[in-house]
């Protein structure tokens, strides 16, 4: 009976804290910053940003779910990696141009 609930708040817990970590100095954070020094109303910026990100990460959780469901989980590690791969070295190269190195 537990089992299902423990697997829920795990997922929330796990969830939460990745993309606590991943925002730090995030530009969604940055704006949040700038939002709340303007408007200077705490929880509207914070219902607001909340909203946003729930508005934009639905989608991908409602694809990631469907994607559970017809694709292996190590394929999606190994595509997700490669994908990631393939950004950093995008991105080395850009500095690169960038900065003459």
């Amino acid at each position: 009976m537990w089992s299902g609930l423990e697997v829920t708040v795990e997922a929330l817990l796990v969830s939460a804290s990745i993309v606590a970590l991943a925002e730090i100095g995030d530009k969604t954070q940055l704006l949040a910053f700038v939002l709340a020094a303007q408007y200077q109303a705490v929880v509207a910026v914070v219902a607001g940003t909340t909203l946003g990100m729930m508005i934009a990460n639905v989608p991908a959780v409602l694809v990631g779910e469907r994607l559970a469901e017809r694709v292996p989980a190590r394929s999606v590690h190994l595509i997700t990696a490669a994908i990631f791969a393939v950004l950093g070295i995008a991105t080395l190269l850009g500095a690169e141009k960038l900065f003459g190195r």
